[in-house]
C-alpha cells in the first residue's frame, strides 16, 4: 500500500514569509509538533494508502491538466482534529473550484460535496483537550493572517512513507499547469 496526495508546493519567499510569522506562536507554544518549513505545501488532496499508485497517478494527470495558474495566497487558519493548518486563498473564482475538484479522493464521487479544504499543515498534537486548548492559542495568535500573493506554476502526486523521524514526501510525478511560465508544448 502507498499513501498518496496532491499538492502544491510553496515559493520560497511565501515559505520564508509563513515561517517569520509563526516564529513567535511556535516558542509560544512547544506542546504543539511544528512542521519544519521544509516540509510545507499545499494538499490539495489526500488519498490515502493505494494498492494500484499508478490508477491514481493517471487520475491525477488526467484532472490536473484542467488547472489553470492562478494567483494564491496563504490566508487564515484552521483546525482539523490534530492538526492546525493555514488555509490558502484564490484569486479566480473557477480556478479555486477546480482546485476543490482536484481534492476528490475518488475518481467517480460527486467531488464538490467534499469538505476537504486546501491547507498547509503547519503543527499536529495527539488528540485530547491539552492539544486543543494550546491549538486554540495557536489559531488566536495567528488570526487575520493574510500572505502574499503568487502565481501556482504546477501541482505534484506525492508519496508519504512515514518514518520515526516524521513523514517523507516523494515526488511521483509533476503536471506543470496550462499557461505557466517555461511550460513545453
Amino acid at each position: 500500500m502507498v499513501r498518496l496526495f496532491s499538492a502544491i508546493e510553496l515559493p520560497n519567499p511565501v515559505r520564508h514569509e509563513l515561517a517569520d510569522r509563526l516564529a513567535a506562536v511556535r516558542t509560544a507554544t512547544p506542546e504543539l509538533r511544528w512542521i519544519p518549513p521544509d516540509r510545507w505545501h499545499i494538499t490539495l488532496g489526500f488519498y490515502g494508502d493505494r494498492e494500484h499508485p499508478d490508477r491514481r497517478a493517471a487520475w491525477f494527470r488526467e484532472h490536473a491538466r484542467a488547472l489553470r495558474p492562478s494567483r494564491v495566497r496563504l490566508r487564515a487558519v484552521g483546525r482539523f482534529p490534530g492538526v492546525l493548518w493555514v488555509g490558502v486563498n484564490a484569486l479566480d473564482g473557477d480556478n479555486a473550484a477546480t482546485l476543490r475538484k482536484l481534492a476528490g479522493t475518488l475518481a467517480d464521487q460527486q467531488l464538490d460535496q467534499l469538505a476537504f479544504v486546501p491547507h498547509v499543515t503547519v503543527a499536529r498534537w495527539k488528540r485530547g483537550r491539552p492539544g486543543n486548548e494550546v491549538a486554540t492559542r495557536a489559531a488566536a495568535a495567528l488570526d487575520g493572517y493574510r500572505g502574499q500573493w503568487w502565481q501556482t506554476s504546477e501541482v505534484v502526486l506525492y508519496r508519504s512513507d512515514l518514518t520515526a523521524d516524521g513523514p517523507v514526501y516523494t515526488a511521483l510525478d509533476r503536471v506543470v499547469l496550462s499557461g505557466a511560465p517555461g511550460q513545453q508544448r
